[in-house]
């Protein structure tokens, strides 16, 4: 085979990967998409959840989100952990003896959850779009700070619904929190969400 016909199928190649290489694009541009909308649309929800942390403890709660900003994550004993946001600071609290841990909702993965308007096609934040028969995965970072970590959104499709996310952490560690029983468009009372309205129970 002469050089001219190798060059040939070389070209040819070459443009059949850029062509899929571009529907891949505008599929995961349209994924994002609906995405970012289904997420625009979710203003209060409620259900169960089931958390395996790094180490593989299995731990369950209920959780309350209201958009934007405020999630709420109860823990059943023996866990005494209760997780919640008030829309600026994330905080977590040992139930026992009301200790706790506080960081700036915008150093959290959950923020891309939980801001006010989401884009998920905008600021360079998602790394990864996996779409699979019947599931969607979106993973995304901070883009000022990669290093801090990443969290992978999960929705079963058709019809699109959030199902479970990961959290991976700066050392690489992974969260995992399933959700279930899930309702949309609750009505959830405003002190579920107030750091200041905790009362702690030291027999947990």
């Amino acid at each position: 085979m002469t050089r001219r016909p190798i060059a040939a199928l070389a070209a040819l190649a070459l443009s059949a990967a850029a062509l899929f290489a571009s529907d891949a694009q505008a599929q995961s541009g349209r994924d994002l998409a609906r995405i970012s909308t289904y997420l625009n649309a979710l203003k209060t929800a409620e259900g169960t959840f089931v958390q395996i942390a790094p180490n593989g403890e299995t731990s369950d709660g209920q959780f309350f989100i209201s958009r934007p900003g405020k999630i709420r994550f109860e823990y059943t004993p023996p866990n005494p952990a209760l997780v919640m946001s008030d829309g600026v600071w994330v905080v977590v609290f040992d139930m026992r003896d009301c200790s706790k841990q506080t960081a700036p909702l915008s150093s959290t993965p959950l923020n891309m959850l939980l801001q006010e308007n989401v884009d998920l096609r905008a600021n360079g934040a998602v790394t990864s779009v996996d779409d699979r028969p019947g599931q969607l995965r979106v993973t995304a970072q901070n883009p000022d700070d990669p290093g801090s970590g990443s969290i992978t959104l999960i929705f079963n499709d058709n019809p699109l619904e959030l199902r479970q996310w990961i959290i991976t952490d700066a050392e690489g560690s992974q969260t995992t929190v399933a959700l279930s029983e899930v309702r949309r468009g609750v009505d959830i009372p405003v002190h579920k969400f107030l750091p200041a309205r905790v009362e702690c129970d030291p027999r947990r």
